[in-house]
């Protein structure tokens, strides 16, 4: 690259500067000097993509250059691999407009999979089964007051193929996919669906080219969408339940309508019960025979969009169902709708669990729903969300259980759910080690009581809503090598919720390894694939993994309470 502009500052190792003497000083001025050209290379000939293969590796890119400065003076060292280095793709040869895609300081290639380059050329506005070409270059900068270096360019004849933009995927806050879909038919940008979401539910849509949804990631724009890098997830109100959700990728929108009740009528009569786990309405029927029935259903809505924010006031509509049984419609107004019922005791079932197609008929009342793994908590060092939590050992009772480090001002809170909608605050008498668990009414309704700041052991019993907290005094671990001695951990000094411990490994391990609290054998952590699970009887397994290590060699035993895990390493 040229480098016309000297600069007059001293470079030291790292990334820092510091401004060179006046032009009276005597010290010599420091330039960087001109490095060679970027060369460029790999991708070449046309490149066909197809959707048989999307994980066909479909185009290889390598460069050249180090990313290192070159100074005048020698006795200098420069940072190494201080080059920010950028591939640029573009449909022009002027890179009027690029998709910027970063690489890691040192790296000088990288591969694309099909599936992910025609995402690319989707984003670029390539159109499907059109071949044309496809500029790439290197982009590199050096220093913020330094112009940016180009690479050669490459140009390559590409010919992506069409997505159908009909389906899309609901991801959870971590990107996650969920079962949850929004639905365009008319593949115009539009999707539709029903979600059922708890609380304040943040989450990501992504659409069938991969390209990932959010808000605009800007304050009070909660209902602005946004597929660029720097967008943060959408969020649901306060409201738990059924919302109809509308998200518009053309003008950068969405919305949602907070379904509120739902009553049938006609030759039934009720009202309907929402289920957010199965996406379901149902209501529970009774015929003296088989019959074929007209009803209407209908009820009222909340609608939270850009004008309302999250924080409401929600606009009130009415919503009701039409079409027929095996393909309804909604809106403001419905219809009658015939559905053809058997004798006896069933199930009236309003499906919304497929966005193409919303159905209602006989059917069995969604299944009760499954014991959530983790008990959630916010407020045990901080309320920036619910990053402590303890997980399920015992089904039957619901105790959840863990460790954490707990140093709290104003008491913490347990959460059946991330949602800090229905929250369990501490019962009259309750002490910050052991007491009772109560439904929070508010905010502000209070908390349980936090102990002394230090290491605990929580168990939690949901079903009898008790708890108990051990301070953790010392950390052991036993049953490993078929030793069941004693053998000391020691803890981190960088997070008090980790332990390590040093051991050779001699035999087999039959019974598993267990980590017991204070020296005492029923206070104890077993496990198994790499999850650490509070016991709670003497039979309870001890953790496995070590039997796969290697006789003779020297490991490292690391568990942490916090992440609820263990780990073998070769030390």
């Amino acid at each position: 690259m040229k480098l016309t502009n000297k600069i007059r500052t001293l470079l030291l190792a790292g990334v820092t500067a510091m401004v060179v003497a006046s032009c009276d000083s005597d010290m010599e001025p420091v330039y960087v000097l001109p490095s060679d050209d970027i060369s460029l290379g790999g991708a070449s000939g046309d490149i066909i993509l197809s959707a048989d293969n999307p994980q066909a590796l479909a185009m290889t890119l390598y460069w050249s250059g180090d990313g290192q400065l070159a100074l005048t003076d020698t006795l200098l060292q420069a940072p190494v691999n201080a080059a920010e280095e950028t591939i640029q793709l573009s449909k022009d040869d002027q890179f009027s407009s690029t998709i910027d895609i970063s690489v890691e300081k040192g790296v000088r290639s990288r591969q694309f999979l099909c599936e992910e380059l025609n995402s690319l050329l989707g984003r670029l506005g390539y159109t499907a089964e059109e071949k044309a070409p496809l500029y790439i270059r290197i982009r590199s900068v050096l220093a913020a007051n330094i112009e940016p270096a180009y690479s050669t360019v490459i140009k390559v004849m590409v010919q992506s193929y069409r997505i159908h933009l009909t389906l899309g995927t609901v991801l959870d806050k971590d990107w996650n996919e969920t079962s949850m879909k929004l639905a365009s038919p008319e593949e115009n940008g539009i999707y539709r669906g029903f979600m059922g979401v708890n609380g304040w539910t943040n989450w990501w849509f992504r659409e069938a080219n991969n390209i990932v949804w959010g808000n605009v990631g800007v304050a009070g724009m909660t209902f602005h969408a946004s597929s660029a890098d720097d967008h943060w997830n959408f969020w649901f109100p306060d409201p738990a339940g059924c919302y109809f959700t509308t998200l518009n990728t053309v003008e950068g929108w969405w919305s949602g309508l907070h379904i509120d009740n739902l009553t049938v009528a006609g030759d039934i009569n009720g009202e309907m019960t929402y289920s957010i786990k199965s996406n379901q309405w149902t209501l529970p029927i009774k015929m003296s025979a088989a019959a074929t029935v007209s009803i209407t259903i209908k009820g009222n809505g909340c609608l939270y969009n850009r004008e309302t924010t999250d924080m409401g006031p929600a606009v009130m509509q009415s919503v009701a169902f039409g079409g027929d049984a095996a393909h309804l419609t909604f809106g403001e107004s419905g219809a009658a709708i015939t559905v053809d019922l058997p004798a006896g005791e069933t199930t009236l079932v309003l499906d919304l669990s497929n966005p193409l197609e919303w159905t209602v008929g006989p059917g069995e009342a969604a299944p009760e729903p499954e014991v959530e793994p983790l008990l959630y908590f916010s407020g045990v060092v901080d309320w920036n969300g619910f990053d402590d939590y303890i997980s399920l050992y015992d089904e039957g009772n619901l105790c959840y259980g863990g460790a954490h480090w707990i140093n709290s001002e104003w008491g913490y809170r347990a959460y059946p759910q991330p949602d800090w909608s229905t929250a369990y605050k501490g019962g009259d008498g309750s002490t910050g080690l052991s007491g009772t668990l109560v439904l929070a009414e508010s905010s502000n309704d209070g908390n349980i009581p936090a102990p002394e700041e230090g290491l605990y052991v929580m168990d939690f019993n949901m079903k009898s809503l008790t708890y108990l907290l051990t301070k953790i005094n010392t950390v052991t671990f036993t049953g490993l090598n078929d030793d069941w001695t004693e053998h000391t951990m020691v803890q981190s000094s960088d997070n008090p919720e980790v332990f390590t411990a040093e051991f050779v490994k001699e035999k087999e391990t039959p019974w598993g390894v267990k980590v017991l609290i204070n020296n005492d054998w029923s206070l104890f952590f077993g496990g198994g694939d790499g999850k650490l699970k509070l016991g709670h009887s003497d039979a309870t397994t001890g953790f496995d993994g070590d039997n796969a290590l290697t006789i003779g060699e020297t490991y490292i035993l690391t568990v942490d309470f916090g992440k609820q895990t263990y780990s073998y390493s070769l030390k």
